[in-house]
């Protein structure tokens, strides 16, 4: 046993770093798409209801690409099953940047699809990180790894601000660099070796309380990604379409809102040693309530903090959520159950981004953050109505 976990330490170190690397390279494809995607569709769609399709492909295909991309692994391993996804993201992105060159709404959403696919091979990264290591490592890898996620959301963002006013084609260009760093993450996914888990995993007695809190859970988990959703796709095309605001400050905006929904995530064990699981969850929605609210404010800097306060509220309300819905099944009965939690959260996330642009178009900002209140408030009476006891 000792010779095993010797010979598995260098091999696990370098799956470490290799994991790292392409969770920062894999996100920063995903983040681009979900911040050029609207722009982009305003600028190709001869509907305004149509500006936010792009969004709502790239998520539905993540949805739709979790459950094979986990049955393809299954069969031929993770490392070839990362290389092909990140080579496929590459070969997409490249076609992204044609299509946006030939103004077709069309071929950039069929490119876009294989991006979405990447993105359910992206998820994965989490728990191969894990492989091979003792479970004691376990809560310092997956810091580890939301650490990487927030490093992927500035240069899947930021690139777009900096080339814009460098090159009348700045958004294929960026695409197109896009495209590059996935090809490198393919290239780095060959030193990766896949390594049997050293420690079992212990079946965690399932929590009671938990297990009745289960489908309001489902659906508070769902409602984070749903109001967020709803202010976070529309505000590029609100920025750049209607008040006429630069890329570059468009791109802060939500690059400030990415890193609001990843890095309060590493506070969230800190605080549950002082407060219980239905408090945090209602911090988070009180954030969420404010972050409505402060969206009113005319210009970058109601975006902007608006928006960073959604992010925070929504990592506390969707952290809590999820964390009830791990503990409400033991087993392998808990993989039906997160199954089932995931498709959730994904359809209320591809049915907001669908909807918003269409929503924006009819009911105006003002109009949208009334439905996002109402949507937070709802949230509220849910919270309140199941953790009284």
């Amino acid at each position: 046993m000792i010779r095993r976990a010797l010979r598995a330490a260098p091999a696990t170190s370098i799956n470490t770093l290799v994991l790292l690397l392409c969770q920062v390279l894999g996100i920063a494809s995903v983040v681009a798409i979900q911040f050029a995607g609207s722009l982009v569709g305003e600028r190709l769609a001869m509907d305004m209801r149509l500006a936010t399709l792009p969004v709502a492909v790239l998520v539905l295909s993540s949805a739709l690409g979790t459950w094979p991309a986990s049955q393809m692994m299954r069969r031929f391993g993770r490392r070839p099953c990362f290389i092909a996804a990140a080579l496929l993201s590459a070969g997409c992105l490249s076609l992204a940047a044609r299509a946006v060159e030939l103004s077709d709404l069309w071929l950039f959403c069929a490119a876009v699809c294989g991006v979405g696919l990447q993105g359910a091979f992206v998820q994965q990264y989490r728990f191969a990180i894990l492989e091979g290591q003792p479970s004691g490592r376990a809560p310092r890898l997956l810091t580890m790894i939301q650490l990487a996620s927030a490093a992927g959301i500035v240069p899947g963002v930021s690139l777009f601000g900096l080339l814009e006013g460098r090159t009348s084609s700045y958004m294929p260009c960026a695409l197109m660099i896009l495209a590059v760093l996935q090809a490198l993450a393919a290239l780095a996914f060959v030193a990766y070796r896949p390594q049997e888990a050293l420690v079992a995993e212990a079946s965690a007695t399932p929590d009671a309380r938990a297990r009745a809190l289960y489908w309001p859970m489902v659906a508070m988990g769902a409602g984070a990604f749903l109001v967020m959703s709803l202010i976070m796709v529309p505000t590029p095309l609100q920025m750049c379409g209607v008040e006429r605001t630069s890329v570059r400050e468009a791109s802060w905006v939500i690059q400030v809102h990415l890193l609001s929904m990843y890095l309060p995530s590493l506070s969230v064990g800190a605080l549950l040693k002082r407060a219980s699981i239905a408090q945090l969850q209602g911090l988070g929605l009180l954030f969420l309530l404010v972050g409505f609210l402060v969206s009113w404010l005319p210009g970058f800097g109601g975006h902007l903090i608006g928006l960073a306060l959604v992010g925070v509220g929504w990592c506390y309300v969707f952290v809590t959520a999820t964390t009830l819905v791990a503990r409400s099944r033991p087993g392998p009965e808990r993989f039906r159950a997160q199954g089932v939690n995931d498709l959730c959260v994904f359809a209320a996330s591809g049915v907001a981004s669908l909807t918003s642009g269409a929503l924006l178009s009819a009911l105006g900002w003002s109009g949208l953050l009334y439905l996002g209140l109402a949507l937070v408030l709802g949230l509220m009476a849910l919270a309140w109505d199941v953790h009284r006891a």
